[in-house]
């Protein structure tokens, strides 16, 4: 009878989930660096947005001012009146504090995206832990299993061989040489001796475990 080998069968299977989790980590990793592309991408453009969203404001409040008297109109020239300057200060502290926002919001987004590859990563360790357990459980089953069905054959073909063997006996009123190990009994021994009757209720006891 040809035994699996369940070790080999266990490693296949091991190697299969290791794969497995590998692929799942790398897929994760790669999710984390395209969403860390898309929120940086994202991040720079909207901090163009907010600067040239300034820069507009800046250049129509200049404007306000000048027709008003209180700026000559030049963006970068030196404030002419407290007006100008309070609204210089003004302009500038709502564009760092819109690119602080958006900093912040980068920020969040980033560790929010690793905080899921971890978690993505985490299962996927969990899954692969898990299922090796059941592997390794499985793999002990099957060597049971394999065990004894190895001894329930050859128990079986200990018996058919004995039978055999005894049957040859009755039929040559002699052991055969060739039977004496199997019967356990020299070479030459009749039927009429004690040790046949012996072998005859050993060999009805082992049909009887079958």
């Amino acid at each position: 009878m040809a035994s699996l080998n369940i070790e080999e069968l266990y490693r296949a299977a091991e190697r299969s989930r290791l794969n497995a989790f590998e692929a799942a980590r790398r897929d994760s990793l790669q999710r984390l660096q395209g969403n860390l592309e898309e929120i940086g991408a994202s991040y720079r453009s909207s901090v163009t947005q907010a600067q040239t969203a300034a820069r507009l404001s800046a250049l129509g409040q200049e404007e306000k001012l000048a027709a008003a008297g209180l700026s000559g109109g030049g963006s970068y020239a030196a404030p002419t009146s407290g007006y100008t300057e309070t609204a210089r200060v003004a302009a500038d502290n709502n564009l760092r504090g819109n690119l602080s926002r958006l900093s912040a919001a980068r920020l969040q987004q980033e560790q929010e995206a690793r905080r899921t590859s971890s978690t993505e990563i985490a299962q996927a360790r969990q899954d692969y832990e898990t299922g090796a357990a059941d592997i390794r459980m499985q793999q002990a089953q099957a060597q049971i299993a394999q065990y004894n069905a190895d001894r329930e054959y050859d128990y079986q073909a200990r018996t058919t061989a004995y039978q055999q063997a005894m049957q040859r006996w009755q039929t040559y009123g002699v052991v055969l040489p060739a039977d004496a190990a199997i019967l356990g009994v020299p070479a030459g021994t009749r039927t009429a001796s004690s040790a046949y009757d012996n072998a005859r209720l050993a060999l009805d006891r082992w049909k009887a475990l079958l």
